[in-house]
């Protein structure tokens, strides 16, 4: 909140809860949230999904994410969120199956025994005291935004230029101690001097770029698994299936989830939640895949296409045909992020885990020269706000570096 004008966003939000798709029911089932929507408390008992014991489970849950604080929640102790649902929690397989499993694992994008049982205790908090919510104009306001108010602090902003190498020759005292060599789309290959430089990429590039410097201590960090996940768009004349603005989760199970012949992990009509982002008289369907669906594909997009529309069509029975048809439901788009998160549980090290972030003068837990500062999800938790934490942490490290005198080492 402190870094983003809510209101210029423009905010619209998505409704509480969620609307899941159970095998053998044609109608979507309604997961409703009587914390935040108490008139849905009787909509809450009705659901299919859950059974009555697994919905009084869910009192420990949220009193714990309500009651602790984050700085709390992180410092339980920490397992896989499949062991912490079954073994904290003791929520049926079922339940696990066809509520937690498609909600964590699109927004973690792996398997529930490969997430941290912190990062779930977050989020749930999270869910709790907000709301999901989308900016008019895309999730590109978000950035746009931040640049407006970069430059209105006299920040010069460069697009279309990779950071090829990096080079340090400084002391730590001069006005230009590292040199950075760029490829840009206008001017070609350069050479940007600096005093301090702060890296803000994903993992690898980082990775790579400090190994451009000849630092063969870099050699030895472990890498860190990446999460893939894929997106079709789809755009149609109004109406839409669904008219209430809320996420549709798959939970028709494991054996229709993530597979080649049942792709889909999430569904959701943006348009329906942000009436500017398909144009008058139009929606847009925005279905969201995992890595598995897309590995079992193989890049060939018109399989995928295929097999989400004839789940999709199972899904929304009165509109098969227009899904069908590729003329009426048109493929606006299919978007594949083979590094879209870094993991955030298991034995790698320097997982995607710490709230506050990590020490952004050291990588991996090896220190950098001095002026240099890394910032990213991966320095922190793999979230927005992970990211957005990490970055003002090194945002502040290099301002203090430039501004305050250094103190040489014997």
């Amino acid at each position: 909140k402190s870094m983003l004008d809510y209101d210029a966003l423009n905010l619209k939000q998505f409704l509480p809860g969620a609307k899941v798709k159970l095998l053998g029911r044609d109608q979507l089932a309604t997961v409703a949230d009587p914390l935040r929507r108490r008139r849905d408390v009787f909509r809450a008992i009705a659901s299919p999904v859950g059974s009555p014991r697994d919905k009084v489970r869910l009192l420990p849950l949220f009193y714990g994410v309500m009651t602790k604080s984050i700085e709390e929640l992180f410092d339980m102790e920490e397992t896989d969120t499949l062991s912490c649902l079954k073994n904290k929690y003791n929520f049926s397989d079922e339940f696990i199956s066809s509520f937690f499993a498609p909600f964590l694992e699109g927004i973690y994008l792996s398997p529930l025994e490969m997430q941290s049982s912190r990062m779930f205790h977050f989020v749930m908090k999270m869910f709790t005291v907000g709301v999901t919510s989308l900016p008019r104009g895309g999730m590109q306001a978000v950035a746009d935004q931040l640049e407006r108010k970069a430059k209105e602090l006299g920040v010069g902003v460069q697009f279309g230029s990779r950071a090829l190498s990096i080079q340090s020759g400084g002391d730590g005292n001069s006005c230009e101690d590292f040199s950075v060599e760029v490829d840009s789309n206008e001017n070609g290959k350069q050479t940007v001097n600096a005093k301090s430089v702060i890296i803000a990429t994903d993992f690898n590039v980082a990775r790579n770029l400090l190994d451009s410097m000849g630092e063969n201590e870099q050699k030895s960090v472990t890498k860190i698994p990446q999460r893939s996940v894929g997106c079709i768009y789809y755009g149609f004349q109004s109406p839409a299936p669904l008219t209430d603005p809320v996420l549709i989760l798959n939970g028709e199970g494991s054996s229709h989830r993530n597979k080649k012949d049942f792709p889909i992990n999430n569904v959701c009509f943006p348009s329906v939640v942000q009436s500017g982002y398909a144009p008058n008289g139009y929606e847009l369907c925005s279905v969201s895949i995992l890595q598995n669906a897309l590995s079992e594909h193989d890049r060939d997009h018109t399989s995928l296409d295929m097999a989400v529309r004839k789940q999709l069509s199972t899904w929304f029975p009165d509109y098969t045909n227009d899904i069908m048809d590729g003329s009426k439901w048109v493929q606006k788009g299919i978007y594949t992020i083979p590094n879209a998160q870094p993991a955030h549980y298991g034995n790698e090290d320097g997982c995607a885990n710490v709230h506050g972030g990590r020490d952004c003068s050291a990588f991996q837990g090896i220190r950098l020269p001095s002026g240099m500062f890394v910032c990213g999800d991966h320095m922190a938790t793999s979230t927005f706000n992970g990211a957005l934490e990490s970055g003002v942490n090194a945002g502040n490290a290099a301002m203090t570096f430039i501004t305050e005198p250094q103190t040489q080492e014997a």
